[in-house]
């Protein structure tokens, strides 16, 4: 049998559980949602913004190049991802080519450098440049190595 006490009680659980009921929204406005996923589009995917950098070399046989930059101490420094043996070599012009990312636009300058691919020894250093200012812009450094 109950008392009075546990009675009260049951009738404030009762009556907490119909005032959650009551503030809780319900929200049957909402477009039903889609139980398969959308079919893929022929949209063009997003490519990242950015630009080229682009050596070209006269006189190359067995070479490869690296990117430096300068810091505010004038001293360069190696872009250890930027370095690589030529993309091609057609009638002894060699042509290496990077891809820069917009968010490295700047106004910091960097260089090539090529080196001889049997003993690393420096053979050309191009002029300072800095890296494209435009969405697919391509900076073109030209070298021409000793023959």
């Amino acid at each position: 049998m109950l008392n009075l006490k546990s009675s009260s009680a049951l009738v404030a659980f009762a009556l907490f559980l119909l005032a959650i009921a009551l503030v809780t929204p319900v929200n049957a406005d909402l477009p039903p949602r889609p139980t398969e996923p959308p079919p893929p589009t022929d949209a063009p995917r997003m490519r990242a913004l950015g630009g080229w950098i682009e050596l070209r070399a006269q006189n190359v046989k067995s070479q490869w190049s690296v990117v430096q930059w300068q810091d505010s101490a004038g001293n360069w420094i190696n872009v250890e991802s930027w370095r690589s043996a030529f993309d091609s070599v057609t009638g002894g012009v060699g042509k290496k080519t990077w891809w820069v990312d917009q968010t490295s636009f700047g106004p910091t300058l960097y260089r090539w450098v090529v080196y001889d691919a049997s003993n690393n020894q420096v053979l050309a250093q191009s002029a300072p440049f800095k890296l494209p200012i435009e969405n697919k812009q391509t900076v073109t450094t030209e070298i021409t190595l000793a023959p």
